[in-house]
């Protein structure tokens, strides 16, 4: 029987190995997909102070040509001055020049906060490009990581699984059964709890009866934790 239990450890061993790679089979994709939204994140943020940049220089071009616009009007405007005949229309293109140079005016002004708000935006650019290459720079190899490690996990199983074929047969038609029906019904696949001179079961942490202790370290049949329903089996190593 001891014989047998030594198998089983091995059998779950190798089980766990295969659940290793199911659970990062589950889990990297996921992993690899917040790890793009972060560089996502820093991405898009960075494109938007660019384009706030971008409207901030139309706007420096939209007002060079109203100002090319209203010099060449008051250009026009004074040029009539010289053929008006009546204080009327005298009047009239008075405050048609006045209205082009304030124009101008307020221009020249806002041209001035728009240049002030140009420099600043590229001070932010400058820092949202340098989060978004930092944040590249140290997510992209994890993804790479990744990826890879997903490529291979089909792989790793069915090595594993080569290596279980050749360790099932040694276990007995009774002992699997047991241990089959166990690992069925959990998430984590772990059926064989060692137990040593702690006197504890190394699944549920509870301290096990003397009488039970006992009964395992004979290791003379299958013996089930109390609490959890796992196999308990005596570990030699650390007895």
């Amino acid at each position: 029987m001891i014989q047998d239990l030594e198998n089983l450890i091995k059998l779950q061993e190798i089980d766990l190995r295969i659940k290793e790679q199911e659970i990062a089979k589950e889990q990297y994709p996921a992993t690899v997909l917040d790890l793009e939204k972060q560089i996502k994140k820093t991405e898009s943020i960075r494109a938007a102070v660019q384009n706030k940049l971008d409207q901030l220089t139309n706007g420096i071009k939209d007002i060079d040509d109203q100002t090319a616009k209203a010099r060449d009007s008051l250009s026009k405007s004074q040029e009539r001055l010289n053929t008006i005949k009546t204080n009327r229309e005298y009047d009239a293109v008075h405050k048609e020049i006045e209205a082009q140079k304030s124009l101008l005016g307020s221009s020249e002004g806002r041209k001035k906060s728009l240049e002030s708000d140009i420099e600043k935006q590229k001070n932010v650019l400058e820092e949202a490009k340098n989060i978004f290459t930092k944040t590249k720079e140290e997510l992209q190899p994890q993804i790479d990581e990744l990826n890879a490690k997903i490529g291979s996990i089909d792989s790793n199983i069915a090595q594993i699984t080569r290596e279980r074929e050749l360790v099932s047969p040694l276990v007995s038609k009774h002992t699997q059964r047991t241990y089959d029906s166990i690992r069925s019904k959990r998430k984590n696949g772990r059926v064989v709890s060692l137990v040593n001179s702690s006197k504890i079961c190394s699944v549920c942490s509870v301290i096990l009866r003397p009488q039970l202790l006992n009964e395992v370290r004979r290791g003379s049949k299958i013996i089930l934790c109390e609490t959890c329903g796992s196999m308990l089996i005596w570990d030699e190593q650390h007895g």
